[in-house]
């Protein structure tokens, strides 16, 4: 049974608007904070520009180079967390308003970046066959 490429589209484009949307806003202290925009307006408008263009697949690469991004943060923080700090001291990292706001739109621009270049590299590739 084969399923029509609309809804392959309609489904990719839910999956990847919702991860975006996720992994954007996880530094985020207040998921009804107005800085939410960012990833959900903006990860809508990534997503329907992909999507209108056929750069799906590379939208995918860039979703996962986000969410490669969210774990080297929660890594690193971890690791700062047990090694730096004294003993007994957690400090999240969304609990800093600042910190929060950068991490937002920082996790965004890794996004923003890593779909241009996937998309720069496919271009380059189907230019050279």
């Amino acid at each position: 049974m084969s399923v029509p490429d609309s809804l392959r589209t309609v489904v990719a484009v839910a999956v990847y608007w919702t991860a975006i949307a996720l992994g954007g806003s996880v530094l985020l202290p207040d998921p009804t904070s107005p800085l939410a925009a960012v990833p959900i307006l903006g990860g809508g408008a990534v997503v329907a520009h992909a999507a209108r263009t056929g750069r799906l697949v590379e939208l995918g690469y860039a979703v996962g180079t986000m969410w490669l991004a969210v774990l080297a943060l929660s890594v690193g923080t971890g690791v700062v967390d047990v090694f730096v700090l004294p003993a007994g001291e957690i400090a999240p990292l969304a609990g800093y308003p600042g910190v929060a706001a950068i991490g937002t739109v920082g996790l965004f621009g890794v996004l923003l970046v890593a779909y241009a270049a996937f998309a720069r590299r496919t271009a380059a590739r189907d230019a050279d066959e």
